[in-house]
């Protein structure tokens, strides 16, 4: 992931700042399709399973990522770039 400070404070009044370090961990341990343990989530983001799974239903909401529930966890299939100058 490459964005810099400017572009995600220029985000703030769109997401919520929850959202954003969402992403931020997600676009850093995701940066390529696949698996990621719900255990491994919920050790990140200090959280239990409901709360993993309606963080990334944000995520989703928001547009940022594209994931699907799998067995164990989630399966990433994408991880928007940002580029807020277009939104």
């Amino acid at each position: 992931m490459n964005i810099s400070m400017r572009q995600l404070l220029a985000l703030r009044p769109r997401l919520a700042d929850q959202t954003l370090l969402d992403y931020i961990t997600l676009a850093n341990i995701a940066p390529t399709p696949g698996l990621v343990s719900t255990p491994h989530l919920r050790q990140l983001w200090c959280c239990s399973q409901p709360m993993v799974s309606r963080r990334l239903a944000a995520l989703k909401a928001a547009g940022l990522v594209d994931v699907t529930r799998g067995a164990g966890g989630y399966h990433i299939h994408h991880v928007t770039t940002l580029d807020p100058l277009h939104q």
